[in-house]
């Protein structure tokens, strides 16, 4: 293989050494300087830090759901993409909607608690740091994903024959790349399912 890249072979073989690291391991560096990937090790690790340091100290958890929603939006356009005659989105789409006016709602909540100057360890702070952080729990369907049970999250799973790549809905995208219309659709209804129950916990109403 290449001196310069390396193949993905490298990737935690005997070949995934300290040296391979520190002369070649920033590939994807265009300017590829020594030890270039220990110092974006190191730049990652420093985020993580302040990460954790952000958390701990928070009244309110840094957790962004209307982002999360506006994400999930652009995963029903790539489902969109399929140009699927037969799949029927619209059980999806009224739940993302629904759990974007949750997220809206809950983003009220957050600034009213951070206005009112109580500490995290406030009852009320507990109680939607608890809705913030937990929600996302709610997008796990308890039978797991088609053929691979031990996958139980409706948002996004390592794509069947992709690897690490994920894919979004995995369930209905699954079903697609396979031509089952039927299974896409069954899908559709299990992943509406999660997405409305996680806004009704994120707005503490479960």
């Amino acid at each position: 293989f290449s001196i310069k890249a390396g193949t993905y072979g490298v990737y935690h073989s005997i070949y995934d050494s300290f040296d391979w690291v520190d002369n070649w391991g920033a590939a994807n560096d265009n300017d590829q300087q020594k030890s270039a990937a220990f110092t974006y090790m190191a730049a990652a690790a420093q985020i993580e830090g302040v990460l954790a340091l952000r958390f701990s100290d928070a009244t309110t958890l840094p957790f962004n759901h209307t982002a999360a929603a506006i994400a999930l939006e652009g995963y029903i356009a790539q489902l969109r993409a399929y140009n699927e005659p037969d799949l029927d989105l619209s059980p999806l789409d009224e739940a993302v909607a629904t759990y974007k006016a949750a997220a809206a709602a809950t983003c009220k909540d957050v600034g009213a608690l951070v206005k009112s100057g109580l500490g995290p360890d406030n009852a009320d702070a507990v109680a939607l740091n608890e809705r913030l952080s937990l929600t996302e729990r709610r997008f796990l369907a308890e039978d797991g994903l088609p053929s691979r049970q031990w996958f139980k999250h409706v948002l996004q799973a390592p794509g069947m024959y992709l690897g690490y790549a994920a894919e979004p809905f995995p369930g209905v995208s699954q079903a697609l790349d396979d031509g089952d219309a039927d299974a896409a659709q069954a899908q559709v209804a299990v992943a509406a399912i999660c997405v409305t129950d996680a806004a009704q916990y994120l707005v503490g109403e479960m």
